[in-house]
Protein backbone atom coordinates (compact mmCIF):
# COMPACT_ATOMS: atom_id res chain seq x y z
CA UNK A 1 0.00 0.00 0.00
CA UNK A 2 1.47 3.37 -0.74
CA UNK A 3 1.11 6.27 2.04
CA UNK A 4 -1.56 8.40 0.15
CA UNK A 5 -3.56 5.27 1.22
CA UNK A 6 -2.39 4.20 4.33
CA UNK A 7 -3.59 8.04 5.11
CA UNK A 8 -6.61 7.90 3.99
CA UNK A 9 -7.28 4.40 5.83
CA UNK A 10 -6.04 6.27 9.10
CA UNK A 11 -8.33 9.42 8.53
CA UNK A 12 -11.69 6.68 7.82
CA UNK A 13 -10.98 4.97 10.84
CA UNK A 14 -10.54 7.90 13.05
CA UNK A 15 -13.47 9.31 11.01
CA UNK A 16 -15.63 6.45 12.17
CA UNK A 17 -14.41 6.09 15.49
CA UNK A 18 -15.10 9.74 16.16
CA UNK A 19 -18.92 9.31 14.87
CA UNK A 20 -19.22 6.63 17.26
CA UNK A 21 -17.85 8.31 20.49
CA UNK A 22 -20.01 11.04 19.78
CA UNK A 23 -22.93 9.53 18.77
CA UNK A 24 -23.08 6.65 20.98
CA UNK A 25 -21.40 7.56 24.19
CA UNK A 26 -21.97 10.89 23.84
CA UNK A 27 -19.38 12.19 26.85
CA UNK A 28 -20.21 16.14 26.90
CA UNK A 29 -23.86 15.94 26.60
CA UNK A 30 -23.97 17.51 23.04
CA UNK A 31 -27.08 17.58 21.13
CA UNK A 32 -26.78 15.90 17.61
CA UNK A 33 -26.63 18.56 15.59
CA UNK A 34 -23.45 19.71 17.41
CA UNK A 35 -21.72 16.06 17.49
CA UNK A 36 -22.59 16.36 12.79
CA UNK A 37 -20.41 19.51 12.97
CA UNK A 38 -17.93 18.41 14.80
CA UNK A 39 -17.69 15.58 12.08
CA UNK A 40 -17.83 18.12 9.23
CA UNK A 41 -14.99 20.29 10.67
CA UNK A 42 -12.76 17.41 11.30
CA UNK A 43 -13.59 16.62 7.60
CA UNK A 44 -13.09 19.91 6.61
CA UNK A 45 -9.92 20.18 8.18
CA UNK A 46 -8.96 16.93 6.59
CA UNK A 47 -9.53 18.30 2.94
CA UNK A 48 -7.83 21.66 4.35
CA UNK A 49 -4.70 19.83 4.74
CA UNK A 50 -4.64 17.45 2.31
CA UNK A 51 -4.69 20.76 -0.22
CA UNK A 52 -1.82 22.17 1.53
CA UNK A 53 0.49 19.30 1.34
CA UNK A 54 -0.58 18.87 -2.29
CA UNK A 55 0.59 22.24 -2.79
CA UNK A 56 3.86 21.62 -1.14
CA UNK A 57 4.40 18.49 -3.46
CA UNK A 58 3.94 20.40 -6.47
CA UNK A 59 6.14 23.51 -5.56
CA UNK A 60 8.86 21.02 -4.42
CA UNK A 61 8.61 18.92 -8.01
CA UNK A 62 8.99 22.54 -9.42
CA UNK A 63 11.66 23.36 -8.12
CA UNK A 64 13.77 19.80 -8.93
Amino acid sequence: MNPKAIEKLIFALVGILLALFLFAWNPMGLSTSTSRWIIVGYIVLYAIYGLIIDIIKSKKRGKG
